[in-house]
This record gives C-alpha cells, structure tokens and sequence, in this order.
C-alpha cells in the first residue's frame, strides 16, 4: 500500500507559480470611426479544451465591453458552435466571420488554402499546437494569435517570450506550465521513474510536455521513462492505438516506474478505466496532464493549469490593446494561471495509495467514480 506524505499543497502551490488576474473592466477601442477587424478561427482538432478556451475569450471580450449579447451555453462542448453564437454577438469593433471557421485534422486542401492568407478576414485565432505550427509556416497575410500551444517556443510558433519571427504572429505563452504540474506530483509521491508514452514526432513532444518533464526530472532527481505510440488518425484507427497504448503501459511496469504521466492525445477519457488496468493493480499512480476530466474517468491525480474565464480575461485585454492599435509583435504573451489541484479518491484506492487527510483536505476537489 503507497502512503503519500503529508503535504500543505495551498503553500506548495503558491511557491510555485505566479498569477496576474486581469479583472479590471475597461472602456471600448477608442477609435470609433474605425472599420470592424474580421476574425477567422481554425483548430488543431475538435477538443473540448478548445472549445471552453473559447468561449472563455468570448465571455471575457464581453467583461470588457467589446462584444455584447453573447448567448451560450457554458456546458456546450462543440467548438463550431461556440463561434457560431461569437457570430451573432454585437459590437462595432470586431467581428467574427461565421463562416470562417477551420478545424485542421479533418478539413480538405480547398479548406486548408481558404484558411490561410484569406482577403475575408484580418486576424486569424489559433487553437492548438499543431494548427499553430501549420499557421504559422503559411500565413503571410494576416495577422495570428495562436493560443492552448503547450509549448509555443519549443514548437517554432514563437521565438522566445518577447520574440517573434515574423511580425505578424502572437502566441500565448505560460513558460513552465507543465513543469510545475509535475513538479507538484514529484512532491506529493516521491516518485523516482516517471513513465510517459507519446507520439515520436516534434509536435508531440511539445504538447505532452516532455521537455518539461525532463526539467523537472533533473531538478528532482527522478528519471523519465518512455515509449513511442503513433496517435490515432481516424476513428477506423482508435481500436489499433488503444491496443499499443495499453502494450506500451505494460512495458513501462516491466521498466520499473513508480508514476506514469498520462499525456495529452487521442485518448478518450472513457478508455482510461480499461487502459489503466495494468497500471492500477501494480499499485503505480497516475497523474493527468489534461487535468479534471482525465481524473473524473480514473486517472489518480491531476493538476489542471488552464482556467478558461481567467486566461479568457487575460486573452480579451490582449486583443482588445490589439484593437486599440497597439502591433500585435508588442503584445505581451506571458501569463501563469494558478493551479487546481484534483484526486480521484476510488482510483487511489485500487492502485493502493492512501492520502493523508491533511493532503486530501488541500485538493481543490475529490472525486469518486463515474464510470
């Protein structure tokens, strides 16, 4: 039976980031004779991460009072119709082209050249790592604002904090969020192999953060172990990826680890009670990188680094200094969220781990089983 130490997390999490709420309401762009900035929006992939991300854009443009009449439903989890009711809101200084509305991993040649470089719009909203690597090499034109990159730097979007390389690019940038995920779970159990699986291309080392496992891994002391799964293509594929991801699980236990770092990929969350299988009966704890939803459906532990209205705040201040004229390479890119912290109580206890109730009572919410 693993027993966690005891853990103060709130002062744990406290020294290990830093948060710059922006709150303050503030009035319209100023130049009010100004025509309307058109804006497109193209995904990596339909992803439910995306769609809150937009949505949170969305409601904080309306804090601020750029945009009014925004109606929809916060549990909607489909992107499309999102920018749909984005569409429809009111204001005088950007509008949002319904019809320009792109996702990268099922759209045709004829979409993919409509995407980019287009005469419809003037700003281009990116969601995801790989549609801002696919923006970014082809987009000439427009401006971009590439956002939920898990690593903009590392990807090539964005040449450093302040840096780009060309000036018509912007990427959102939280510089050590991933670290700070695992440096969390390394405090909490001690871990000295961390098992990872991940697709072996560039773009999926960035946005599984590996690079910043390994940072981690040498602060802490702990070793990263890993193994290469091609993501699913398709839905025909799905059957094909789960059966190599669980293969690939079971080697890491061969390997010794004593955590596993669920990554971010094609991995539906209802799969995770039969994939962590193995994982659970050798008593090895698992830590999400997506966070809540991946505990909810098993995974042991995850600490959630995106908050949607408060990087939508930040975002909405963003483009509304855009608006105002100031040059989307003078954006400030860098902001922290605070972290949530989540267990999965019931999955703990098939792994054998036990939580001590002062470390319990320092998580931001305890789950049981729904599955």
């Amino acid at each position: 039976m693993l027993k966690i130490k005891k853990l103060a997390l709130l002062p744990l999490a406290a020294a290990l980031i830093f948060s710059g709420s922006i709150h303050t309401a503030s009035a319209s762009p100023s130049d009010e004779s100004a025509a309307p900035i058109r804006v497109g929006y193209i995904e990596s992939e339909s992803y439910s991460s995306f769609t809150y991300g937009l949505a949170g854009i969305a409601q904080g443009l309306e804090e601020r009072g750029v945009i009014s009449d925004f109606a929809h439903d916060p549990l909607e989890d489909d992107a499309r119709s999102v920018w749909k009711a984005m569409a429809a809101a009111e204001s005088e200084h950007i509008l949002f082209a319904e019809d320009m509305f792109f996702t990268l991993k099922s759209m045709g040649g004829q979409e993919a050249a409509r995407a980019v470089n287009s005469d419809e719009i003037d700003l281009l909203i990116v969601m995801g790592t790989v549609a801002g690597v696919f923006v970014s090499e082809r987009e000439e034109k427009n401006d971009y604002m590439v956002f939920a990159a898990a690593d903009p730097i590392l990807s090539g979007i964005v040449k450093s904090e302040t840096e780009r390389f060309t000036p018509n690019s912007y990427a959102y940038i939280d510089p050590s969020r991933y670290r700070r995920q695992v440096d969390i779970a390394y405090h909490i159990f001690g871990f000295t192999k961390l098992g990872v699986v991940y697709e072996n291309t560039p773009a999926a080392y960035a946005y599984s953060g590996i690079g910043q496992a390994e940072l981690s891994a040498v602060t802490n002391g702990f070793s990263v172990e890993r193994r290469y799964v091609d993501e699913a293509r398709d839905d025909a594929d799905m059957d094909r990826y789960y059966r190599e991801l669980k293969a690939a699980y079971k080697q890491l236990i061969d390997e010794g680890i004593d955590a596993l770092y669920i990554t971010t990929a094609t991995t539906e969350d209802h799969m995770l009670p039969w994939l962590l299988e193995d994982i659970a009966a050798a008593g090895i704890p698992t830590i999400s990188q997506a966070g809540e939803s991946q505990v909810r459906n098993g995974a042991v532990f995850g600490v959630t680094l995106d908050d949607p209205a408060d990087q939508g705040r930040f975002i909405a201040h963003v483009i509304e200094q855009y608006l105002e004229g100031t040059p989307i390479d003078t954006l400030p890119q860098v902001y922290e969220i605070v972290p949530k912290i989540f267990v999965n109580y019931d999955a703990a206890t098939r792994s054998g781990i036990l939580f001590p109730f002062k470390t319990l009572i320092s998580m931001d919410e305890i789950f049981r089983d729904e599955w």
